[in-house]
């Protein structure tokens, strides 16, 4: 008789259901013997919830990763109608995501016969770079990041393009959009093409990561790009990035992780002593902590040992990633209102100062839900 390996249905204390078992483990592009066992016996559970797994997958934007690797290791034993959906939707998300490429290499070919150096942050270059195939990450929209004094030029080329801003602005409005500490984005979306644009200047709103784009442009590298030459960082200084990202949206969706994952996977030569300089420099230590501590419990991420010695220091890093996995691991979660997420934001920032710029943020959005 066959024995079955023991499942790990405990993370940072955290009770772990099969069925969000299951997604951890085919969420990567890079299996072992002893995943693919796990993923072999959590299919051969008589109760697992398949239509639970369907829905965490499409939530977390792991629908791709899941169909290769359920496709690879075992379809024959998964109940059909099961299998075809999860086909179907990562079909569908292919296609999506070619559609996406398609209109990026339009975009970046226009600016750059304006001169315009556009970056593209997240989506399909994260996808070709990190996961190695266009395919393997959804994208719900297209992010590019360009300096601030490029952003109304860009938005003329999307307007010429048949894009509408999401929210009409006065030029006087406009300048004030561009110069306020809250906005980082710039928002235009195609209605027949049905894709969303967004000009980013900033990484996120000032009161939540002082990183713009004058902390990384100079290092700014040449990269092939669908037949172009497009501008990209180093892998490595995406790191802070989508660590600062992850934590804006407290780690709602495990694609997030699943990044940070997949980019020390493919670059494990990573200068630690560099990123938690600069991170340290921004204000943004913790947030990059927690992304690592994180990635490592649940996606099985290895960090150094000096590195893991020092998340581990900051009890703060530790009590937060137990609170999230919490979220994450509940079957009928519910996100933090925003009382509790403006504590959060304040608890994952290190300097006063800066907490106290965020709890600025949530006295304004007092203020004017009061005038309403």
């Amino acid at each position: 008789m066959q024995t079955l390996p023991k499942l790990n249905t405990n993370i940072l204390n955290i009770y772990v259901r099969p069925e969000i078992q299951l997604l951890l483990y085919c969420a990567s592009t890079k299996r072992d013997a002893a995943k693919t066992e796990q993923i072999k016996s959590l299919i051969q559970l008589p109760n697992l919830d398949w239509q639970d797994v369907i829905s965490q997958a499409y939530k977390h934007g792991l629908v791709p990763l899941l169909y290769t690797n359920l496709n690879t290791i075992c379809k024959d034993d998964i109940p059909k109608e099961a299998i075809n959906q999860i086909r179907h939707l990562s079909y569908a998300n292919s296609q999506r995501n070619l559609v996406l490429c398609a209109e990026l290499f339009k975009i970046l070919h226009l600016l750059q016969e304006k001169d315009i150096k556009g970056v593209p942050y997240k989506g399909p270059i994260l996808a070709s770079t990190v996961y190695g195939n266009i395919a393997l990450r959804p994208s719900g929209d297209l992010d590019i990041i360009v300096q601030q004094q490029h952003v109304l030029e860009f938005k003329k080329i999307l307007i010429s393009l048949g894009y509408q801003p999401l929210v009409e602005l006065t030029q006087r409005e406009e300048i004030a959009f561009l110069e306020a500490k809250s906005e980082h984005s710039y928002n235009f979306f195609h209605d027949e093409k049905k894709i969303l644009v967004e000009i980013h200047w900033r990484v996120s709103p000032e009161y939540t990561s002082p990183i713009e784009t004058k902390h990384f442009w100079s290092k700014l590298k040449p990269f092939p790009f669908a037949g172009i030459t497009i501008y990209n960082l180093p892998l490595e200084d995406w790191l802070p990035i989508l660590c600062v990202h992850g934590s804006r949206h407290r780690w709602e969706r495990l694609i997030w992780l699943c990044d940070i994952a997949e980019l020390l996977r493919t670059n494990p030569e990573v200068n630690w002593d560099y990123l938690i300089q600069v991170t340290t420099e921004l204000d943004c230590k913790r947030m990059f902590f927690l992304g690592l501590f994180l990635a490592h419990h649940l996606l099985d991420v290895t960090l150094p040992v000096k590195v893991l010695r020092q998340i581990k220091a900051d009890t703060e890093v530790v009590a937060l990633s137990s609170e999230i996995c919490q979220s994450l691991f509940t079957k009928d979660n519910h996100n933090p209102k925003f009382l509790g997420r403006t504590i959060f934001h304040m608890r994952v920032r290190e300097r006063w100062q800066n907490k106290f710029l965020y709890f600025q943020s949530f006295l304004r959005w007092l203020m004017i839900v009061r005038k309403q």
